[in-house]
């Protein structure tokens, strides 16, 4: 009897410790993920990923370096996982999240408000060609672009202005989306 209870105990202890393992493996599963849909370096027109701004996470130990006290406020709205890297090319950076979210309808929630707030600015253009929908807006020497697609939110950056710094920003989001669009096709 004292055998079938210590197998049950190391049965039970086998089971949590397997669900641990999962579950840590899903967590750098998830993201590496986001980090795949991210262009190498000179990927794109030959910008350079910044050695060491490889950064995010799941967990809010992992997120609030780099979001801070925005952390609460994106797990209400159905953050589950975030990756950014920043880039170089000469004396200018670019800087990009891409956000996972627990589904299609937070990840559009997240992105509907941000897109209403920039039509605002000074030089504002919808893509309906970037999916799910995507935007690239320029006020006072800052360029920001943003996307959602599926349950991803993809967020870009830089302090520039003109036609040619929203080309890249543009690239970015363009690059990213399809990124994702290639990892859920369909296999034939």
């Amino acid at each position: 009897m004292l055998q079938t209870i210590r197998q049950r105990q190391l049965a039970k202890l086998t089971f949590v410790t397997a669900g641990l393992v999962l579950l840590l493996v899903g967590l750098v599963a998830g993201e590496s993920l986001l980090a795949s849909f991210m262009p190498d370096s000179g990927e794109l027109d030959g910008w350079q990923v910044i050695s060491g701004t490889d950064r995010g996470g799941v967990t809010d130990e992992q997120l609030y370096p780099i979001y801070d006290g925005a952390v609460p406020a994106l797990r209400e709205k159905g953050l589950h996982s975030a990756h950014q890297r920043i880039y170089k090319k000469g004396n200018q950076r670019i800087t990009v999240d891409v956000y996972r979210f627990g589904n299609w309808q937070q990840a559009k929630g997240y992105f509907l408000p941000h897109r209403e707030t920039q039509k605002d600015c000074g030089i504002y253009q919808l893509y309906n060609n970037i999916k799910q929908q995507a935007f690239v807006a320029e006020a006072a020497g800052s360029i920001t672009g943003m996307f959602w697609q599926r349950n991803y939110l993809c967020a870009v950056g830089m302090q520039g202005s003109g036609t040619a710094d929203r080309a890249t920003v543009k690239s970015f989001l363009t690059f990213i989306s399809n990124k994702i669009k290639k990892r859920y096709q369909k296999q034939k």
